[in-house]
């Protein structure tokens, strides 16, 4: 992971260690909330109260002694944040953009002063008008990808004639799950020209680069203590830089240790809110089953700046089709700016509600043409033709076939629509049983993108085995079960007991830890750089003296693999595929949804500890479960999981249920009530509206 040191660089760590040991450096066990320090300040940000418009003016008279106000003008022309070429303002100077905009700061040493305080700024706005979407012909971001013989418009046209199925659907998802984490934040000190900042960065070289130039430092006067994470969200990964910035600001100015805590209300709504997706998708299904063709529209809300739009729309496009082998795609996809706060995506599913929407449509699919789930999945899968997107997908009809033998799927989905159309029919005989659904989707999770500017594969591993046989692994500190893998998959090469191993987890001022944290704790790339550490210690420890050192990362033929000028190849140094099965029943009387069983079965190369990959993907579908409906949490007693043999790099099973199960899901759902369930997550007002509609029309005639 760290940079390779030159002689100049060793002299400058050197004098910097004298007072500050490290540039970065983890509190693993501390929230940046808990710290305090004499004579703290706290600070309150103050936000605009409209949504588009210009600050004419903004005082404070009368204020108290040891409470200040800062604006836009005291980071004078550094008022900005730079993330990824783009650059988003700290303060609006003039111009407003979105309600809740940040346009001052407030501190002083008791919080409720300052909203008291907060109440007497005297605001003068100038008010716009704000349509929605700022400007629809002319996108923040897009992407535009069209594969097969059909390459013009009315070619496509022709595909969907009377002799094929023409089917439709629009499919929108948006899961904002409850954050128990704490609310955003920095602890700042500035002492002898040495700012300290405690704070859960997630992008430590973004917080440093941006601190070094709006105030003028250098490397070793800031030093970046990393507190526990609150999530991987993008915006929790640059918003962070900007709320550390601010708390900076009022600890350098003051001379003070200053606070900046984000309220749970703020917190939510402009670091972890997420905006509905929808995508429509129309498919042109030949009387056989075969999928002659598709056409995907991705439209997305990016808000105000997103820096991660175009990213985001590109993994919404490479997941958009799934793995199906369709021989003619057309996929559109859009982000617009508005007049919203960022928008926020989770980083470690950020492709799952174009998964929601294509494995929702193939059921659909099923229900116009008559096919069962896994004959018209079978149909199309890995057919030989040319295709923009190649994945790493071993024995995928094999898994697939496996689950319809285990979980006899067709006959369930046979005798459920089947009950479904009777119910329609014969409510009055049927009233009192339980509706029954049951729902399949698959999908895959793509380990290692190569197209992503920040997220290039530019990871790195250090492994070093000391002259007393001990191992220090010099990485980020990940999760304990994937610590227990590491040691176990390090020990297993080396021939050493785990207990010789250890981690470190700091880094001095020349060490570069120049991509989000979000990227380093990927096990599967990861593990795979550290077993390539290993293996290159153990080839040489009985030639050369200890310790010995191995730094790896990925080559340039590997990211060869991907054409990123072309958007096609293979975008994924790995991937994992997965399929889940969801059975369930309502109430007919309560209209209470009760999951009867949820079936999982994964390809994710070797695994290493199967008890503990097991009790992760039962605890992801629990997880995953509490999302799907509005104000209930579904939960399972009956959760089977099992993985494909296989002796291939382990891949990650971490996001992958999160991906596929509430397609799963919907589909249950949709058979169950016989209507189609196109969002998620679920009111039960709008299905329950719809069954009393149809109950009511059955019972006039």
């Amino acid at each position: 992971m760290p940079a390779k040191k030159n002689t100049a660089d060793k002299k400058i760590s050197k004098t910097v260690k004298k007072d500050i040991p490290q540039l970065y450096s983890p509190l693993l066990k501390t929230y940046f909330s808990d710290l305090t320090s004499a004579n703290m300040i706290y600070t309150k940000i103050v936000r605009s109260p409209i949504t588009k418009g210009r600050i004419k003016s903004l005082t404070l008279e009368n204020i108290p002694d040891g409470y200040f106000l800062f604006t836009a003008a005291d980071f004078g022309e550094q008022n900005y944040v730079e993330t990824l070429d783009i650059q988003t303002e700290i303060l609006a100077s003039s111009e407003i953009y979105y309600k809740g905009q940040p346009i001052a700061l407030l501190a002083g040493p008791v919080f409720t002063d300052l909203l008291d305080l907060e109440k007497n700024i005297k605001l003068d706005l100038e008010k716009d008008p704000a349509s929605k979407i700022k400007e629809k012909e002319y996108p923040y971001a897009q992407r535009f990808i069209r594969n097969g013989k059909a390459q013009k418009p009315e070619e496509f046209t022709k595909l969907f004639s009377k002799k094929n199925y023409d089917i439709k659907g629009t499919w929108t998802s948006v899961l904002n799950a409850p954050s128990c984490n704490e609310a955003n934040g920095a602890f700042c000190t500035f002492d002898k020209n040495i700012l300290t900042i405690s704070t859960p960065t997630q992008w430590p070289k973004h917080l440093q680069e941006n601190i070094k130039r709006i105030f003028n430092l250098k490397t070793e006067e800031v030093f970046i203590r990393k507190t526990i994470s609150s999530g991987p969200h993008t915006n929790t990964i640059w918003q962070n830089t900007v709320i550390a910035v601010m708390a900076s600001l009022v600890a350098i100015k003051t001379g003070k240790a200053a606070q900046l805590v984000l309220s749970r209300e703020e917190h939510f709504e402009y670091l972890i809110k997420k905006s509905p997706i929808s995508i429509k998708i129309r498919s042109a299904v030949k009387k056989d089953g075969i999928i002659e063709a598709v056409q995907i529209l991705i439209e997305l809300d990016s808000g105000y700046h997103n820096p991660f739009a175009a990213e985001i729309l590109d993994r919404l496009v490479i997941a958009a089709n799934n793995i199906y082998s369709v021989r003619n795609i057309e996929i559109i996809a859009k982000a617009y700016e508005s007049y919203n706060p960022p928008v926020s995506f989770n980083i470690e599913c950020i492709d799952s509600q174009a998964f929601f929407a294509i494995e929702n449509q193939i059921q659909k699919i099923c229900n116009v043409t008559g096919f069962l789930p896994d004959e018209l999945r079978m149909k199309n899968f890995e057919r030989k033709f040319s295709l923009p997107f190649t994945f790493t997908n071993e024995k995928v009809r094999e898994a697939f076939s496996a689950i319809e033998k285990m979980y006899d799927i067709n006959r369930k989905f046979i005798s459920y629509r089947m009950e479904s159309k009777n119910r329609k029919i014969d409510i009055e005989n049927l009233q009192n049983f339980p509706l029954r659904g049951i729902g399949v989707a698959c999908g895959f999770n793509g380990i290692g993108y190569f197209g992503s500017n920040i997220f290039a594969c530019n990871q790195k591993m250090e492994a070093t085995l000391e002259s007393d046989g001990t191992l220090e692994i010099h990485a980020l500190q990940p999760s304990a079960s994937t610590l227990e893998v590491w040691k176990n998959t390090a020990a297993q090469i080396l021939e050493i007991d785990p207990k010789q191993i250890k981690l470190n987890s700091t880094f001095d001022v020349n060490e570069d830890l120049s991509v989000p944290e979000n990227v380093y704790a990927n096990v599967s790339v990861m593990t795979y750089l550290l077993k390539k550490c290993c293996q290159d210690i153990q080839s040489k420890r009985f030639r050369k003296p200890l310790p010995i050192t191995s730094t790896k990362g990925f080559t340039s033929a590997q990211k060869k693999v991907w054409n990123k000028e072309k958007f096609s190849g293979s975008p994924f140094f790995l991937s994992s595929f997965g399929t889940v099965v969801l059975e369930l029943e309502i109430n007919p009387y309560t209209y209470k949804i009760y999951i009867k069983n949820v079936k999982a079965v994964l390809n994710a190369g070797k695994i290493g500890i199967p008890k503990i990959a097991e009790n992760s993907v039962k605890l992801s579908i629990q997880h995953a479960l509490t999302e799907l409906v509005v104000d209930e949490n579904l939960h399972c007693d009956q959760i089977s999981v099992s993985f494909v043999q296989s002796d291939n790099d382990p891949t990650q099973i971490d996001g992958l249920i999160s991906r596929i199960l509430p397609a799963a899901f919907t589909s249950a759902l949709s058979q169950a009530t016989g209507h189609e369930i196109n969002t998620i997550p679920v009111k039960p007002q709008h299905f329950f509206k719809e069954m009393i509609s149809n109950e009511n029309s059955v019972y006039s005639k």
